[in-house]
């Protein structure tokens, strides 16, 4: 699998932290420069099911469609920070949806 994911402050390859509960992400447009701010959880429910997050591109209808008109190449998936359960992952993720 490939994994597309940066961090933020470094723009060095994301390693993940998978005894957190997932991470906050921003993927920018580099040729319009829109970006748009989500989470994603590591495993799904109580079995724990692996969330396929290296190859994830995000849940926005008009965002997937962009990639798929522009292409990936013309922009970046950086991962924020990662939190250790739901109610962090969801107050953060709206709280750089308002900062960003």
């Amino acid at each position: 699998m490939v994994n597309h994911w940066v961090r933020y402050d470094t723009g060095k390859p994301f390693e993940a932290n998978l005894e957190k509960f997932g991470f906050v992400y921003i993927i920018t447009n580099t040729k319009s420069g829109k970006a748009y701010v989500g989470c994603k959880q590591y495993f799904l429910g109580k079995s724990k099911k692996k969330m396929k997050w290296e190859t994830y591109i995000g849940s926005s209808k008009y965002l997937k469609a962009d990639i798929e008109k522009i292409g990936k190449k013309h922009f970046t998936f950086e991962v924020i920070a990662e939190y250790k359960n739901k109610r962090s992952l969801r107050y953060y993720e709206a709280y750089y949806q308002i900062k960003c």
